[in-house]
């Protein structure tokens, strides 16, 4: 059994940057900040594939990213997958719209509607995927708390 001495995780933990930024930095040593390559840029055009609802979506934010300044650093393939998502989920939406959330199936009972599982579905992953934590309240990834701590503070 230990008692003492040095081990790995013993001792006090470090102050995050953020908190000895707004102390004033008491111990006036430098703060090291993390420095991110941002040298690409998501480009300004949608994939060709992409329907005409999927472009709009992806010319919006791309405008948005670009308002506020956040239009590198960002894997485009993230932004891609969020405009393609979010059209086929609205597609799904406007069909349950028409036809319900019901449908007879084979023998004439009712059954759910595909496009309600299809709807949750495009709309778990891209919503639950991306920039939330998981259902049970544990974030998955650092990446989706950072996503997470973002959200409260742009949104």
């Amino acid at each position: 059994m230990a008692s003492g001495g040095a081990r790995s995780g013993a001792g006090r933990k470090p102050k995050g940057v953020a908190q000895k930024i707004l102390e004033g930095n008491p111990g006036r040593r430098s703060i090291r900040l993390l420095e991110f390559d941002t040298g690409l840029e998501i480009p300004t055009e949608p994939p060709e594939y992409f329907s005409d609802r999927a472009k709009d979506i992806y010319r919006n934010v791309h405008e948005w990213l670009k308002k506020i300044g956040c239009t590198t650093g960002i894997l485009p393939y993230n932004l891609e997958e969020y405009a393609f998502c979010k059209a086929r989920w609205i597609e799904c939406e406007e069909k349950n719209s028409q036809h319900g959330l019901l449908v007879k199936d084979g023998s004439g009972k009712p059954a759910p509607s595909p496009f309600v599982a299809m709807a949750s579905q495009y709309l778990r992953k891209y919503l639950w995927n991306n920039v939330s934590p998981k259902p049970n309240g544990k974030p998955e990834s650092k990446r989706t708390r950072r996503n997470c701590k973002c959200r409260k503070t742009c949104f």
